[in-house]
């Protein structure tokens, strides 16, 4: 029965009941029964029309209510009044409704993070812009089997999401998300979008999934300045672990907050030990710490004031106590309300003992070019003197008295010849004749000498390396250097002592050879002579070297007996050091250049008689009172003498033909040629050429190995004696050589090797 029929049964309920209570009243008559009839036939035809009547309302407010769930305009219906009511209730409730599901699309569309909405069957409902962009879905897209043109990605970047795994599928399974991170990754060229993902399922009252909601956030700008955060961390750290100089970072208190590994290696402390600390107490001297922090106390105030940054020198001390120069380079951060200070720390100490070492060597060139032109001139004097002095003293040897005298003369000329010799060597520019030398038994010759001389209260001790090598030296030079420090270390022992020499062999790196002062790295020999005397104060220490600086008392040295050492071991190519503590002795360190080869045994002095001769000698010599005296001596021995002023004049005796068997000529000398480039030029046309050079000041102009062929230019040192003069000459006259300048083999004989053989192994004692 539909709604009308409802209604008209429900009116005439009513009639009839009212009609057989009448009839059972008054009693049942036919005529009453028509009368009835006809009353319920009117009753149900009137309740027929009425319920038509009203049943069209519903119907339309039934419609009306399925429309507005849907969202739709609601028609307004015809009525009474009461049903024109509740349909204007229901159209202003639908256009309520209208106005805010417009206000909530709108809402939802200008959020900037993406916002999709799913239905229990996760059909997409609502999807705002940015999500459309970022996914390119639109309403009606299946979440679980639509193709996508975009693939998500674990937080790794590297691992695909299942579909199944996503926030949206886990919400729609009831699942509650919070701050997942994901990568979505559209087609190309688009770029990868960093997520930050909340969903929540969507409930009714009932409790009855209908769907899901999730929204996502972009966090790609963030992430991307994180990771540009970390790799400009990652890239400072690597600077900080691979740089050179050492990195510290402490606060404004001076607690270390960062220690590198090269600031391990510079302080010995590790980083673990370093990490809390204040730097003050583990690097610092004591007696520095107070103006330490004095200074970074400045420095903040000026990097306050905007100050860029400072750097100093320091020293500083080492966890196992020694002391050290560094160079340290600091700069400050602002952190809250206070600093961070970072500091790089470079180890200058070798740079600062190599400027050192520079200085010393301006001041010794230049006091060196001071003694060498006066020791020059001195030579040349003295070389007339010690000359004549001989001629005198023969002349005079049968007056005791005037013989004297000249013996006077002669010892003066001596004591003059050696201070020059002293001169030249602390300003290099003595001659030198370097051989192959055995130092060992070099040194056991001086210890002989010294054992009659320094007197029994002072022991001599050798700790000599049997397999040192052979230096590269001359010998009697290392001799005479040997024989000064001991001289000096007796005197430094007045109540006696030990003196003790010493060999060994040392590799020198570059910074090594730095540090010693040698010329070059590599092997070196090193001789070591150590006194236990009274020691050298720090004070004079510096100054040791210098010429004619002297502790003692006037008239008891010349001060230049260390100088003399040290220009002769410099001009070497070697290192001199000394370390010494008031009470607890000296001891002096030669590094001396490794020679390759067997020792060369010193030429014995020649004791035979003075003998001369009658070959023709050319006579180069720019000073006229040498060359005078020169050419004098030359003629006494029976020599006939060409005589040139310099290298041209000699020139021109050449090139005229004149004939002469050997060259004897000056090294320094001023014109277009020295005497060593003179002796060049004439052996290039003659090898077989005998010349001898003669020098008080050499300047530089003979190299260290000077020699042609197959043996050495000799070398008559100035000033020199006319018994000196004439052994040299018939030592280069008489020695036999060939078309090529090279020396004649002599007979064979096995004396020298087996002499060589006993040097190196010395039979043992028993």
């Amino acid at each position: 029965m539909n709604l009308s029929g409802r209604l008209a049964v429900g009116m005439m309920l009513p009639v009839v009941t009212l009609l057989v209570t009448l009839g059972f009243i008054h009693g049942v008559t036919w005529p009453g029964m028509a009368l009835a009839g006809g009353a319920v036939a009117v009753v149900l035809m009137t309740a027929e029309l009425i319920a038509r009547s009203l049943s069209r309302t519903p119907a339309q407010l039934v419609r009306a209510a399925e429309a507005l769930s849907r969202g739709q305009q609601v028609p307004t219906p015809g009525g009474n009044d009461e049903t024109a009511q509740l349909a204007a209730t229901l159209a202003e409730l639908s256009a309520q409704l209208g106005s805010r599901q417009h206000l909530l699309e709108k809402t939802v569309e200008s959020i900037r993070d993406p916002v999709v909405v799913a239905d229990e069957h996760a059909m997409i409902v609502i999807v705002n812009a940015a999500a459309r962009r970022l996914y390119g879905v639109e309403p009606g897209f299946d979440t679980l089997t639509g193709v996508r043109t975009f693939q998500n990605y674990y937080a790794d970047g590297t691992t695909e999401m299942p579909i199944a795994d996503t926030p949206m599928a886990r919400a729609l399974r009831g699942e509650n998300i919070d701050d997942f991170e994901l990568i979505v990754k559209p087609l190309p060229p688009q770029p990868a979008v960093y997520l930050v993902v909340n969903a929540r399922p969507l409930r009714d009252d009932a409790g009855n999934l209908r769907g899901a909601v999730i929204v996502l956030h972009d966090v790609t700008a963030q992430r991307q300045a994180h990771q540009a955060l970390v790799e400009s961390e990652q890239m400072a750290q690597a600077i900080v672990r691979t740089a050179l100089d050492a990195f510290v970072q402490t606060d404004q208190d001076g607690i270390v907050l960062d220690w590198s590994p090269q600031a391990e290696t510079l302080t010995g402390w590790t980083r673990s030990e370093a990490v809390g600390c204040r730097v003050v107490e583990l690097v610092f001297p004591e007696e520095l710490r107070v103006a330490h922090r004095q200074r970074i106390t400045r420095f903040l105030q000026e990097a306050a004031g905007g100050g860029m940054g400072m750097r100093y020198e320091t020293a500083s001390v080492h966890r196992d106590g020694h002391r050290f120069q560094v160079e340290v380079s600091l700069n400050a951060l602002r952190r809250g309300d206070g600093w961070i200070i970072n500091s790089f720390v470079r180890d200058v100490t070798q740079r600062r003992i190599a400027e050192e070492q520079l200085i010393q060597a301006q001041k010794t060139e230049s006091l060196g070019r001071l003694t060498g032109g006066i020791a020059h001139d001195f030579n040349n004097m003295l070389t007339v003197i010690t000359g004549t002095v001989e001629i005198l003293a023969d002349g005079v040897k049968d007056n005791p008295q005037l013989a004297a005298i000249a013996k006077l003369i002669s010892d003066a000329a001596d004591r003059g010849a050696q201070l020059t010799s002293s001169l030249l060597a602390f300003a290099r520019k003595q001659p030198l004749q370097p051989a192959e030398t055995d130092v060992n038994d070099l040194i056991g010759e001086v210890v002989r000498l010294l054992s009659q001389t320094l007197g029994s209260q002072t022991e001599i001790r050798t700790e000599l390396n049997r397999s040192a090598w052979l230096a590269f030296v001359d010998r009697g030079q290392l001799g005479a250097a040997l024989v000064n420090l001991a001289i000096n270390a007796r005197d430094a022992m007045p109540e006696g002592g030990t003196l003790t020499f010493a060999t060994r062999n040392v590799q020198l790196g570059i910074p090594d050879a730095v540090a010693h002062g040698v010329e070059r790295a590599g092997d070196h020999l090193v001789i070591e002579v150590a006194d236990t005397g009274t020691g050298i104060s720090p004070s004079h220490l510096e100054k040791i070297f210098d010429p004619f600086f002297s502790t003692k008392e006037v008239g008891q040295g010349t001060g230049l007996g260390l100088s003399m050492v040290f220009g002769f071991v410099k001009q070497s190519g070697g290192g001199i050091e000394v370390r010494s503590e008031q009470g607890s002795g000296t001891v002096f360190r030669i590094y001396l250049p490794k020679a390759d080869g067997t020792a060369q045994r010193a030429a014995e002095e020649d004791d035979q008689p003075v003998r001369g001769g009658d070959e023709t000698v050319l006579c180069v010599e720019d000073d006229p009172t040498i060359r005078d005296y020169v050419t004098g001596q030359l003629e006494s021995l029976g020599y006939k003498v060409l005589v040139a002023a310099n290298a041209d004049a000699a020139l021109e005796i050449v090139n005229r033909g004149t004939a002469f068997d050997l060259l004897f000529t000056d090294i320094v000398m001023p014109g277009s040629m020295n005497g060593r480039q003179l002796a060049d030029t004439l052996m290039a046309g003659r090898p077989a050429l005998r010349v001898l050079f003669t020098s008080g000041y050499s300047d530089g102009a003979l190299p260290a190995q000077q020699g042609r062929g197959g043996h050495g230019i000799p070398l008559l040192t100035k000033p020199y004696r006319r018994s000196e003069l004439a052994r040299t000459l018939r030592r280069c006259l008489d020695l036999q050589v060939d078309f090529q300048g090279d020396p004649v083999p002599q007979p064979y004989s096995v004396q020298p090797d087996l002499e060589r053989f006993l040097r190196e192994n010395p039979p043992e004692k028993s």
